[in-house]
Parts: structure tokens; sequence; C-alpha cells
């Protein structure tokens, strides 16, 4: 087990301690070569753990691509381009052998509850060694939040690499792979698969917070906090459990997050054969329900200090509470909404693929 850092008289924000002062930049094409890999990874890993009930050397090779996926924040861009050149075979390899789908099975009930052994396998193959870091006295959560599509998980990405040694990263929407019906359900109707394979595994995200509060790591994470009870279960449980505890919001407008959804699904079924969905009206609500959760944490002063990032990284406003009250008047909510009245679209290649919103 780590040994705990001595405590610091003064403990510095995660997001003020990476090595660049916050979130290193990224050009657009890049971005979208690391979340190939990361799709492709995806995908291999759900290949593997599909077929592993009757092929169970598979698990090894599945626990395998999960370490090599956990490198990719780190590798540099000619390393991430060969991935995107040899993955696809890899993925092909894979699927040539049928997937087992059970009887009376849809993508809608995988007909399959996963029993608290088996979650437990999954947690020690896909996450134990990944939320494994440094122990200290007084660890910090560095909490990403925004509507889907703000663009929350590519920060987290590029975020790690800068952090301080020792910090971990989890991202939720990374759990859907492990289930063992992901290949097939995904594949049949990945709308709606989205969401019951996400109820079949969800029980992992009790066990991965359990297990990082116990670890007292450094962590970074990332979640929508559409709604205020979502947002104070996520900063208590840490603070309950000893962590300094910041959370930036992403703020951009519903055009781009909702372009950037579209965008990301029609690639994804360019490149794996399915993608992950989110609803528009989900999108909407959550969008809605942002700026009520920034005010909601600052009136309460529930974190130790609140962000608001622009889609690119640019910190936009920073507060911190010092003894018991926020360093400035708490203008989070503000600052969010100005970003968001920037109408300014962003978009990759080509259109929206019709009919996604």
């Amino acid at each position: 087990m780590a040994v705990p850092h001595a405590e610091e008289r003064f403990l510095r924000p995660l997001l003020a301690d990476s090595s660049c002062g916050g979130v290193p930049a990224q050009t657009g094409p890049r971005r979208e070569a690391r979340e190939q890999a990361h799709n492709l990874y995806s995908a291999a890993v759900g290949a593997c753990l599909g077929r592993a009930e009757t092929r169970p050397e598979l698990r090894e090779r599945a626990a395998g691509l999960l370490k090599e996926e956990a490198r990719l924040p780190f590798l540099a861009s000619d390393e991430v381009d060969r991935l995107n050149r040899e993955l696809p075979e890899v993925l092909t390899d894979l699927r040539a052998d049928p997937v087992r789908v059970r009887d009376g099975a849809t993508p809608e009930d995988p007909r399959r509850t996963l029993a608290e052994t088996e979650l437990a396998a999954l947690f020690d193959l896909a996450l134990r060694d990944r939320l494994t870091g440094a122990a200290r006295e007084r660890p910090r959560l560095l909490l990403l939040g925004g509507q889907p599509g703000s663009g929350k998980s590519t920060l987290q990405r590029l975020l790690l690499p800068v952090l301080p040694e020792g910090t971990v990263s989890y991202d939720g929407d990374d759990l859907l792979r492990l289930s063992p019906d992901y290949e097939w359900a995904m594949t049949a109707d990945d709308r709606v698969a989205s969401f019951s394979l996400a109820r079949q595994v969800g029980g992992l995200h009790g066990l991965a917070m359990e297990y990082l509060r116990a670890g007292r790591v450094d962590v970074v994470c990332s979640h929508p906090l559409g709604r205020a009870d979502w947002a104070a279960s996520w900063v208590e449980g840490f603070r309950d459990a000893g962590y300094r505890v910041e959370v930036a919001f992403v703020a951009t407008h519903s055009s781009n997050s909702r372009f950037s959804l579209a965008d990301r699904h029609a690639r994804s079924c360019a490149q794996q054969g399915f993608g992950r969905w989110m609803p528009e009206l989900h999108h909407d609500r959550f969008y809605l329900g942002v700026p009520n959760t920034v005010e909601f944490l600052e009136t309460h002063r529930l974190a130790d200090s609140l962000y608001v990032l622009s889609r690119d990284g640019e910190v936009l406003y920073a507060n911190h509470q010092e003894d018991g009250d926020w360093r400035t008047e708490p203008f989070g909510r503000i600052a969010l909404e100005a970003e968001r009245g920037r109408r300014d679209q962003w978009h990759g290649e080509g259109t929206v693929p019709h009919g996604a919103f």
C-alpha cells in the first residue's frame, strides 16, 4: 500500500497543480484521433468479454487491452496514429468468432443480471489497478461537470498526464464496455442498449466510489451534474472521506454539445459499428439543470473550489473557499451562462447526420 504524503499547510487545488497550471491545448484532429483509439479499444474489450464465457482466455486479452488503453492519454501523437491503424485489424480478428446471444435477449432486456460476484470480478479486471494511486493525508477530487457533449471526457484525458504523479482518472461512461452483452446489444440497437447496459453494469460505479474514497488518492472524475442532488451526493461523499473537492463546469452553448453528440455517434458507428447514444430530451434536461447545480454548490459552500471552463479548457471563472467562505462573491452561474451565450459553433468534418437531433 502506498505511503501517505505529508499534508501541506496550504493544499493547492488539483487543477492548479497541473504542470501547465490548467488544461493543455490540443487541436481538433488530435482530439478526434485519441477519441477514435479509445473507441476502438472499448470495442475490442467488449468483443473479448462478449466471448469470454466460451473462450475464458479472452478475459486476459481484455485485461491486456484495458492496460494499454489506460496509457492512451500519455502517448505521443504518432503512437496514437499507429494504434488507429492497427486496432481495426485486432477488432476484426476478435469478431471473426460469433458472439453468443442468450435465448430471448433483446437490446431492451439483455436477460442477464450481473451478480455481485460478477461485478466484483469485472472490477478487479478493469478498474482496481486503474484506480490505485498514491494515498494522501488530504486527497483531492477534481470533478468535471457539464451537459453531455460539452467535452468533459476530452478535458479529463488531456488533464491526466499533467496532474501530479499518482493521480487516477474515473469516467463512468467507460463502464458500458464491460457488459458481457455490450457488442451484440449495441450492434442491434445502440440507442436502446446505451441505457439498458448502463443499468446492467451500474453496480460497478458504487464499487469504484468506495474504492477511491478508501484509497485516498487524488482523482479526476466526470459527471453531467445536471441535478443538484447528484452533485451533492458526489461532493459530500468525498468530503466526508476527507477529500478537498473542486468542481469544474464545462460551459458551451447547447448547439455545440448537441452537434458534438451527433458527430461523435456518427464517427463511432463508422469506426466500430455502433456508438453510445444520448437522446435530445436527456441532453436538454441536463443542460437546463447545470446552472442550478453551480448556484447550489456555491450558495451552500459545498465545494472547496469551483471553476467554469470553456470547451477548450480555458479557466473563465475560479472561486476558492478560505476559512469557510468564498474569496470572491459567488458568480459561477453568471460566468457559466455568459459563456453559453457565445453561439460560436464547434463542428468537425462534414455535417450533422440527418435525424440525429
